[in-house]
């Protein structure tokens, strides 16, 4: 079982407090002495986040009794938190759960047909004026001269001509079905 070194105030939280780095451990800069709880075991550490995500300082308090001004600092209930505990857990703590509902991207079940939404982006008129500017840009023509140069896409072109010829000749033979003409 590794040990991790836990920061009781997040790492994103003190640069968004502005505090500056005060020391230095193996070229990783911490900063403040008062705000890493060393050698926690992984998942004590996935807990103490879950518990920051829940707005719960159990954990923490049962693994170090940090001084009031740097528990006033801790953020509760940031999603940021959730998804470290996620992340740190593994999957072997059952109340950290992110799926389905319980997701705090979950929108009431809804979901998107990707495809029939970009169709129906592309339609739009500014999207269509968009797409002809950008296509004529030099910068887009340089990388379309390098993207039709590389084997990969030769091969995909060759392989859909291909398929596109066998299909209009068995059409003019009167091969196949009408499915297509229907």
């Amino acid at each position: 079982m590794s040990n991790h070194n836990h920061h009781i105030v997040p790492i994103y939280k003190c640069i968004e407090l502005g505090l500056i780095t005060s020391y230095k451990v193996d070229g990783i800069e911490f900063y403040f002495k008062e705000n890493v709880l060393r050698d926690t075991a992984r998942i004590v550490h996935a807990d103490i986040h879950w518990g920051y995500y829940c707005g719960d300082l159990s954990t923490l308090l049962e693994h170090c009794n940090p001084p009031q001004w740097v528990i006033d600092m801790i953020p509760l209930g940031d999603n940021r938190d959730m998804w470290a505990a996620q992340l740190l857990a593994e999957g072997e703590i059952e109340q950290i759960d992110t799926s389905g509902e319980n997701s705090p991207r979950w929108k009431g079940g809804i979901t998107y047909d990707m495809k029939a939404y970009e169709k129906k982006r592309g339609q739009i008129p500014e999207r269509k004026e968009y797409k002809k500017k950008y296509h004529q840009t030099p910068e887009y023509k340089a990388y379309n001269k390098k993207r039709q140069a590389t084997p990969e896409y030769k091969a995909l072109k060759k392989k859909h001509n291909d398929e596109q010829y066998a299909r209009k000749k068995a059409e003019r033979q009167g091969e196949g079905t009408l499915e297509g003409f229907i």
